[in-house]
């Protein structure tokens, strides 16, 4: 079984921050909606329920479209996006000095 990301570990894990964890780990991609709720293992019904907050947020942004699907990606512009990225590398950071003591 794949070990749980530090970010999802610490801050708690739920469909929400399994997304944001996945669409962080994966920043230069983007993904349609169905890519994105397996990729996070979130269900697609709860996905596209957690969609309109994401947007309005502006965690998450819609890059392009191909035939009738919408690709998103995070939006390294959002400061909120900004924050989550920082506390990801300093609990990488911590578990790293953690491990190596």
């Amino acid at each position: 079984m794949k070990r749980k990301s530090f970010f999802i570990e610490y801050l708690c894990d739920n469909p929400k921050i399994r997304v944001i964890d996945f669409l962080m780990d994966n920043f230069a991609l983007d993904f349609s909606l169905p890519q994105i709720a397996s990729g996070s293992k979130v269900a697609y019904t709860t996905l596209i329920g957690l969609l309109p907050g994401l947007l309005k947020q502006e965690i998450l942004i819609e890059t392009r479209k191909i035939g009738k699907s919408n690709l998103f990606k995070i939006n390294l512009d959002s400061p909120i996006v900004k924050a989550f990225l920082a506390i990801d590398l300093k609990l990488s950071e911590a578990m790293q000095k953690e491990v190596v003591a």
